[in-house]
C-alpha cells in the first residue's frame, strides 16, 4: 500500500499539481439487527478502494476507484489533475489555499484488548436473541430490537507534502429497545448505542442482557405515565440526552464551513458567526466544551484526519464564552488562522473529507457534585434520560428535544415517571441556563456513529460527552395531546 501510495504522489507531481493526497482504505463493517426472535440483518461486508485529491491553481480535482492497483492509480491521479484544471476555470480570486501542516511518517491504531472480529459471529446473534427473549416475557411488551456493529478502517494516507501515514480504527456498538402496547397506545424505551473506538471489551463492560428487563419495564410504566404540566421549569439532564443537544446546538454550529455557508442550501448555516470569535457569550461560566481527538476511545480518535492534520485537543468554549471553530486544511486559512484544527473526514474511499464535528464534550465540575446533589436543588422540574425527537433551525439557534424517559422532580426528590415531555429554548439561553454539573465521576463519553451532513451525503461519527447538568426554567411542552 505505501508502494502505490507514493507511486500516486510521484505521478502526481510530474503532471505538476500544486498537491495532492491519497487515501487508500480497507474497511470491514459487521452489523447484526434482530426483530424479535428473528434476525433481520445480519451482514459482513469488506470494501476497498482508493481516493485522490488534485490541487491546481487554486481549484479541487478528485477521483476514486474500488480496484487497486499501479495501472488504475495512475489513471485515477490523471482523472483527478483534468477535473482540477476544468474547475480552476470557475474558481472565485485565488482558490483554494491549505494551511500548513507538518509531514508525518506514522502509525497509529485504537487500543483494543479483544479483536471484535475474532468473536463468533452466533455468539454476537446468542447474545441480542437472549436480550429479546427477556424484553419479549415482560406483559404488554409488543416488540423488540436489538442490534450490534463492529467496524474496523484501515487507511493509508500519503501527500506531494511528504506525509505517508496508516491509521487502523475498531469502532464497536450496541443497543436495543422495547416497544410497549397497551389500551390502543405504545410507547418505547430503549439501551441505547454507546459507541466507543474500542474493543469487544467495550461490548462486554455495557452489561446489555442485565439491563434488558429493566428497560422493557419503564417501556411500560410509559403508557400509564402523566403527561407533564406545561411550562417552565428545571430540568436535570443525563449524559446520553446532553449529548444530542451538545451535537446540535454547539458541535454543528461551531463547525467553521457551515458558519461560511458552505452547507447553506443543505444543512443551514450558524448563528456563531466570525466576529463572535472570542468573545460571544455562548452561554453560563459553568459551561466549559472541549474539543478533544485525542480522547481514549473518541469516535474522532484517529491519530490523524483524513487530510493528515494530527488529531489535536483545544477549546471551543471557555467559561461560557465562544473561543473556536472546528475546521479543516481549506476553510480555516479564510479566517486567518495558520493551522487547520484536524477537523476533516470522508465517510469513505470515495468522498472527498468535509468538515466534521469533533470529539466535543461538556467539562465535568471538579467537584464530586453527584446527580443527586443537582435533583435536590430542584423544587419542580424534570429529569430526562436519553435521547428522542428533535428539531433545530437552519442557524442552530431555535430548537426543541425530546428524550427516552422522563421522571418528575418534586421538592428535591425523583418522582413518578411522565410521558411526552419536550422542552424548548434558543442556544445562548439555554447554556446561559445552566447553573449546575456533577463531577467527572459521572460524565460519559457518549456519541454518534450517524452525523448526516454534506452533498452527497456522508455519514461521520464523533463523541459527545456529558456529565448531568440542571438547566433553570426550561420551558416545557407535552409531545402529545
Amino acid at each position: 500500500m505505501k508502494d502505490l501510495c507514493l507511486e500516486a504522489m510521484n505521478t502526481a507531481l510530474n503532471l505538476g499539481v500544486d498537491y495532492a493526497d491519497i487515501r487508500i482504505i480497507n474497511q470491514r463493517d459487521q452489523m447484526i439487527v434482530i426483530l424479535d426472535m428473528s434476525p433481520k440483518q445480519i451482514n459482513d461486508e469488506e470494501t476497498v478502494g482508493f481516493g485522490i485529491r488534485v490541487l491546481k491553481n487554486g481549484a479541487w480535482g478528485f477521483a476514486s476507484a474500488s480496484c487497486v492497483n499501479k495501472e488504475n492509480i495512475n489513471s485515477i491521479v490523471k482523472e483527478a489533475f483534468q477535473v482540477a484544471i476544468a474547475s480552476s476555470r470557475t474558481k472565485e480570486g485565488k482558490g483554494v489555499i491549505l494551511a500548513s501542516e507538518p509531514a508525518y511518517q506514522d502509525y497509529f491504531k485504537t487500543p483494543i484488548e479483544i479483536d471484535p472480529f475474532t468473536v463468533n459471529m452466533n455468539d454476537k446473534i446468542h447474545l441480542l436473541l437472549e436480550i429479546n427473549k427477556k424484553i419479549l416475557n415482560v406483559k404488554h411488551i409488543a416488540k423488540a430490537f436489538s442490534r450490534l456493529r463492529v467496524t474496523r478502517r484501515d487507511q493509508f494516507f500519503a501527500s506531494t507534502e511528504g506525509s505517508m501515514v496508516e491509521t487502523d480504527i475498531y469502532t464497536v456498538s450496541a443497543g436495543y429497545t422495547a416497544v410497549s402496547v397497551k389500551g390502543g397506545d405504545s410507547q418505547d424505551r430503549s439501551f441505547q448505542d454507546y459507541p466507543l473506538n474500542k474493543g469487544w471489551e467495550h461490548i462486554q463492560s455495557l452489561n446489555l442482557l442485565g439491563n434488558a428487563e429493566r428497560i422493557a419495564e419503564e417501556a411500560v410504566m410509559k403508557i400509564d405515565a402523566d403527561f407533564p404540566k406545561e411550562g417552565k421549569k428545571d430540568l436535570v439532564l443525563d449524559p446520553a440526552h446532553l449529548s444530542l443537544t451538545i451535537h446540535e446546538s454547539v458541535g454543528h454550529a461551531t463547525e467553521l464551513d457551515r458558519v461560511l455557508g458552505y452547507e447553506a442550501n443543505f444543512a443551514g448555516r450558524s448563528f456563531v458567526t466570525t466576529e463572535k470569535k472570542g468573545n460571544f457569550r455562548y452561554g453560563s461560566e459553568k459551561g466549559n466544551f472541549i474539543a478533544d481527538n485525542t480522547l481514549p476511545g473518541g469516535l474522532a480518535t484517529t491519530g490523524y484526519d483524513d487530510e493528515g492534520v494530527k488529531c489535536q485537543r483545544w477549546d471551543i468554549i471557555k467559561d461560557g464564552i465562544f473561543v473556536d471553530y472546528s475546521s479543516t486544511r481549506e476553510v480555516a486559512p479564510l479566517i486567518g488562522e495558520k493551522r487547520s484544527r484536524g477537523s476533516a473526514r470522508a465517510d469513505g474511499y470515495y468522498n472527498m473529507p468535509i468538515n466534521r464535528i469533533p470529539n466535543l464534550y461538556l467539562m465535568p465540575s471538579g467537584d464530586d457534585t453527584t446527580p443527586e446533589d443537582l435533583i435536590s436543588g430542584v423544587e419542580d422540574g424534570i429529569l430526562i434520560e436519553g435521547r428522542g425527537s428533535f428539531s433545530i433551525d437552519q442557524m442552530r439557534l431555535n430548537f426543541q428535544f425530546g428524550g427516552d424517559a422522563f421522571f418528575e422532580i418534586k421538592n428535591g426528590k425523583k418522582d413518578k415517571m411522565l410521558r411526552d415531555v419536550i422542552y424548548q429554548s434558543i442556544t445562548p439561553e439555554f447554556w446561559g441556563n445552566l447553573d449546575a454539573i456533577s463531577g467527572k465521576d459521572y460524565w460519559e463519553p457518549r456519541g454518534f456513529r450517524n452525523c448526516g451532513k454534506g452533498e452527497p451525503m456522508q455519514v461521520a461519527q464523533m463523541t459527545n460527552g456529558a456529565p448531568y447538568a440542571r438547566f433553570r426554567k426550561i420551558n416545557v411542552l407535552r409531545g402529545k395531546s
